[in-house]
Parts: structure tokens; sequence; C-alpha cells
């Protein structure tokens, strides 16, 4: 079977009037992964994608992240506050001299 791309009028027109709820979400949680630093070193926290919290959440439309320290390595759940990883203190306490 061969492949064939919908046309781009036609995908258009199927999707308006609708609004783009992922969007909303999505933006909302960026909000919530900023305010949080590392307790340990008050380092950048990246997101980081597990496959068994992701989608844990069943009233989240969008993928839900944890949080990692680009220093230390602590991981936690930014919307729980759990722990997930302690990380190595001392590394970051190292990176900081």
């Amino acid at each position: 079977m061969k492949f064939r791309e919908l046309d781009p009028d036609l995908c258009r027109k199927a999707v308006e009037g609708y609004t783009d709820t992922l969007s909303d979400a999505a933006n909302k949680l960026e909000v919530l992964y900023r305010h949080h630093r590392c307790p340990h070193c008050r380092g950048e926290l990246k997101k980081e994608y597990s496959t068994t919290h992701a989608f844990s959440d069943p009233s989240s439309i969008v993928p839900r992240a944890l949080l990692r320290c680009t220093g230390c390595r602590y991981l936690k759940d930014p919307f729980s506050n759990i722990v997930v990883e302690a990380g190595n203190h001392d590394s970051a306490l190292d990176r900081n001299q």
C-alpha cells in the first residue's frame, strides 16, 4: 500500500473551530517546571521523561516530566515533590567551588 499525504487544505478544514487544548496544558506545565530548583545545589533542573511516569495521571492530556539536576543528578517529581533519586550532593559541591 502506498502512502498518500492528506491535502493540507482538507487538514485545515478538519480542525477548523477546535481549540488547541494541548498547547495550553503544555504551557501550564512549563511554568510549573521553571519554578523548581535543585534543593542540594540550587542548580538548574531539566525535564526527563519516564514511560512509567509520563502518563501516570489520567487527568493530564500531555505527558508529565520528572526534573533532574544538571549538577548533582538529583531527580524529583515536581507534582508530588517525591525524590526519585537523591543524586550526588558532593559532586554538586565540587562543581560550585
